[in-house]
């Protein structure tokens, strides 16, 4: 499977590799196969592992070569970037591939572009909050379980937009009206659809009825006081039946929902012909629709032959995605896509290039069309977002600084932008451990940051003598790195402190390392949660009641002034809860 989804990518409008480069490629494959194992079974080929490791440039064209190698380096990051937070992965991989853009670039981008990306990031977060293993493998296996046992994931939530004409599924247009509705496809074996997979009794991966949570509304398997084996297949052939039957209605109650989504048309069709040998059976659903208009073309094949299969099929491939489609006039979008990307490319150069006649009135038009629906669109309803049930300190003092940007991250997850600070926070971080000779938790190269350039030798010398000047370099930390999950009103939070202080009275100080600079205002206030955040967990972490937490306080240490900030105003337990107990914001 995996072989095969490399092949839809490759071939793909993206890429578009050719025949000769594909072939090239397998070449490749089986070059790098390593003989037979242990078993005498001989590997098989590998078309991703040859793709990492392409071999001599001159066995590809110099395009296929090209694409080929940029395909590896991207794949090459994003492998990279495997250990990372599913929804960050996810949303990486997004941008990577480029499918936020080519979204953003259709004309139902408004409504339909990113309701189903949206949706997909959603069901990543929810995964990534509900699975004990939030792994990327974990993940593909659980689509590859909704796509065969549930027929995939639902939809996004589609709005109607007048002037358009939106394709969706009759599950998805629930609750939707338009003035016209097309309900194609009305044929047996379709629309009513065969029933597969229905009786758990006959396939294995089914769950048995009992154990569903629409039991109450399935067909009974009553097995009670049958006296021999023909009595109990006699039950199972009814009970069958009647899961047949069931399956029907629900298939009619389906199509009633399909149908009754027009206000004033409904234009309902089927068809003969499509891969099957034999014509289609119209679906009893259109005969029936028949009775109540006059259609305008009844077909009945006169003869059992294919015309779809009588001709062999011709088409380009790689599939030009500029090009001209079949069916269609015209020399297809290349030119004028051509045209704009030109236009972009002599903007970044600080040039321009010079248009056909007529051709920048209407490039404005368009550019002022575009605007004035952004801004629209702009002002329309926003989006409530509920806090998840698991947040990290960071996104809590997110919650205090700026609850509404906190709302557009959780809804539309973004990957961060790398930073040389990061590296610097982390080598700074493990010095600390080893300054202390106290055991560390995570290598240097485990820690975030670490695939990041190096910062400057120099700076994280300047920071390491900044603090050995410091009050904190002559005093032992009670401990250091400690990590720890709590809850709060019902959301748990998960952090990990620098170090803990013993004091005098059995008291205590939590210490967070700062290698940046120092906030002020609202800045300030909103970095003071995550000490209020450090100082509960210590106290529960060490059975110090809420009434005692006087007895614990928390500190930033900003190691390259020297300065030690302690708030006296920091958020008790009282005031954590009120925080988490408002929604994240809105989008």
């Amino acid at each position: 499977k995996a072989g095969s989804s490399l092949m839809r990518l490759l071939a793909g409008a993206r890429w578009r590799i050719a025949p000769s480069d594909l072939a090239a490629l397998r070449t490749r494959a089986a070059w790098l196969v390593r003989g037979e194992d242990e078993h005498g079974e001989r590997e098989p080929l590998s078309l991703a592992e040859a793709l990492d490791d392409l071999g001599p440039p001159n066995r590809y064209s110099a395009t296929g070569y090209r694409r080929l190698s940029a395909l590896s380096a991207e794949l090459r990051r994003l492998r990279r970037r495997s250990s990372a937070p599913l929804t960050e992965l996810v949303a990486e991989v997004e941008r990577t591939i480029g499918v936020d853009v080519e979204v953003a670039a259709r004309a139902d981008r408004a409504t339909v572009g990113r309701a189903h990306l949206d949706r997909f990031l959603d069901e990543a977060a929810q995964f990534a909050v509900d699975a004990d293993e939030a792994t990327l493998r974990a993940f593909l296996a659980y689509l590859d379980a909704a796509e065969q046992e549930e027929n995939g994931l639902e939809a996004g939530e589609v709005v109607v937009e007048a002037e358009r004409v939106q394709v969706l599924t009759v599950h998805g247009a629930k609750g939707l009206e338009w003035d016209v509705v097309a309900v194609p496809g009305l044929v047996e074996k379709v629309f009513p659809a065969e029933p597969q997979g229905l009786n758990w009794t006959k396939t294995r991966h089914e769950l048995p009825g009992p154990l569903r949570g629409d039991a109450g509304d399935l067909p009974m398997l009553d097995l009670h006081g049958a006296a021999d084996r023909r009595e109990v297949r006699d039950r199972l052939d009814r009970h069958h039946a009647d899961l047949v039957e069931r399956h029907a209605q629900e298939e009619r109650r389906l199509a009633y929902v399909a149908c009754t989504r027009a206000r004033r048309v409904l234009l309902a069709s089927g068809y003969c012909w499509d891969s099957t040998k034999s014509p289609r059976i119209p679906s009893p659903f259109l005969v029936e629709l028949r009775a109540f208009a006059e259609p305008d073309e009844w077909f009945e094949p006169p003869d059992a032959v294919n015309p779809l299969s009588a001709e062999a099929a011709a088409a380009l491939w790689p599939l030009d995605p500029l090009g001209p489609r079949p069916g269609q006039p015209g020399p297809g979008r290349r030119a004028d896509v051509q045209a704009g990307a030109a236009l972009v490319r002599a903007a970044l150069d600080g040039g321009s290039v010079p248009l056909p006649f007529g051709r920048a009135a209407e490039w404005q038009r368009d550019v002022d069309v575009l605007l004035a629906e952004r801004a629209r669109l702009a002002g329309g309803a926003t989006i409530d977002v509920v806090l998840p049930r698991q947040l990290t300190v960071s996104q809590l003092v997110d919650l205090e600084r700026d609850p509404d940007e906190l709302a557009r991250r959780l809804r539309r997850p973004l990957p961060m932008r790398p930073a040389p600070w990061a590296r610097r926070g982390t080598r700074f971080h493990a010095w600390l451990e080893q300054h202390w000779q106290l055991q560390t938790l995570l290598d240097v190269d485990e820690l975030p940051g670490a695939a990041d350039a190096d910062a400057d030798d120099s700076d994280f010398l300047a920071l390491r003598d900044a603090f050995e000047r410091s009050e904190w370099a002559a005093r032992t930390p009670a401990a250091v790195e400690v990590p720890f999950e709590m809850a709060v009103d019902g959301t748990v939070i998960r952090g990990r402190m620098d170090a803990v202080f013993g004091g005098a009275g059995d008291t205590w100080i939590v210490v967070d390392w700062k290698t940046g600079g120092r906030p002020a205002g609202a800045d300030a206030r909103a970095a003071a949660v995550q000490l209020a955040a450090y100082r509960l967990a210590w106290a529960r972490l060490n059975d110090i009641a809420d009434h005692d937490l006087h007895r614990v306080r928390a500190a930033f240490h900003y190691v390259r002034s020297g300065a030690t900030v302690a708030p006296a105003d920091l958020l008790d337990a009282d005031g954590l809860r009120a925080l988490v107990a408002a929604d994240a914001g809105s989008e």
